[in-house]
């Protein structure tokens, strides 16, 4: 008999408020950074959706403006509004000359994957960070954007500023990162969110670069540790970005050109993705044939299936109980 290898299967923010047992737990924190820097609560969050679905990979419980935080930059969620934080003008409205004391403010998401660590038996365990980048938008923003004017503004109008600012972004969550490693990760996510926004010297300066250095750090620091990489809408700077950063994991959204497939082919990545949260949404016989589609089109490669983005937040648990049994029962050779 021939052995079938199964392609294993997670989804960003898988664990979150389309579960009833995170939306109970949910409740016990006001502010949702509290939560996150609850360990225990954390943990369990964090394992909830691997108790449900059986899944082959857990993320860590936590939030990409867990760094801005560290920074002593005011950050609060707000219902129905999302993150909201006190602007910053200049790298100099942060706290950012001792990384050990910034650190030392959310040591707690370290605590969160020692605890992981012990009882996530044969999965995985990944931790994350947000793309400097990303991270930056949301600090200069004030929070969620619809137009972004005020990062793009930002960058045209106090270059050298915005350099200061996103190096200091990269440091800090290289360190962070390593933290992770040191607590028991075994791969780190860098979720670059917001990359769609920059075109051309702008993306090579504020999303490669600084990109590419915290792959190259996290190699040398360690060389186990699997690195995924997440330019969510980078359209035609995905090809820049792939010949530019390292990384063993690349998770792309829906498109993924042939040109973007030879390159990863000839570094011998994997693919992770690239379900739309809208198709997991809807359900119905067009989810199942978009899954039957993304699992033949990468059953020649080495594949991790996944959304392009996260779970969204009143996604019906029976789509999600069915798209892990379509791809678990999926054996086409």
């Amino acid at each position: 008999m021939k052995t079938v290898n199964k392609t294993p299967i997670w989804f960003m923010r898988q664990a979150g408020r389309y579960l009833p047992e995170y939306r109970k737990i949910r409740t016990e924190k006001k502010n949702f950074l509290d939560l996150c820097f609850s360990p225990k609560l954390a943990a369990s969050i964090s394992l909830q959706p691997i108790e449900r679905f059986d899944l082959d990979f857990i993320i860590l419980f936590s939030d990409i403006l867990v760094i801005p935080h560290s920074l002593n930059q005011k950050v609060v969620f707000k219902e129905r509004i999302g993150p909201v934080l006190n602007p910053i003008k200049t790298v100099n409205d942060l706290d950012y000359k001792n990384f050990n004391v910034c650190l030392e403010r959310i040591s707690a998401v370290f605590e969160t994957i020692e605890i992981l660590k012990k009882k996530k038996g044969e999965k995985k365990l990944i931790g994350f960070c947000g793309g400097p980048f990303t991270v930056m938008n949301y600090m200069i923003e004030g929070g969620i954007s619809v137009n972004h004017k005020k990062i793009k503004d930002f960058i045209r109008d106090s270059r050298q500023e915005a350099k200061s600012i996103i190096n200091m972004i990269t440091e800090i969550s290289i360190e962070y990162l390593k933290r992770q490693i040191l607590s028991g990760v075994d791969f780190v996510q860098v979720f670059e969110s917001w990359a769609g926004l920059l075109e051309e010297k702008d993306f090579e300066e504020f999303i490669i670069k600084p990109n590419a250095l915290i792959s190259k750090k996290i190699k040398e620091f360690s060389k186990e540790t699997q690195i995924i990489h997440f330019p969510r809408g980078a359209k035609g700077n995905i090809l820049k970005f792939l010949k530019n950063v390292y990384c063993d994991v690349i998770s792309l959204d829906e498109e993924i050109t042939e040109e973007a497939m030879e390159i990863i082919k000839s570094k011998d990545l994997i693919i992770q993705g690239n379900l739309h949260p809208m198709d997991l949404f809807n359900g119905g016989e067009k989810l199942q044939r978009k899954i039957l589609k993304i699992l033949r089109r990468f059953k020649k490669h080495k594949h991790i299936f996944n959304l392009s983005h996260g779970i969204l937040p009143k996604t019906p648990i029976e789509n999600v109980e069915r798209t892990v049994k379509i791809v678990r029962d999926f054996n086409e050779t």
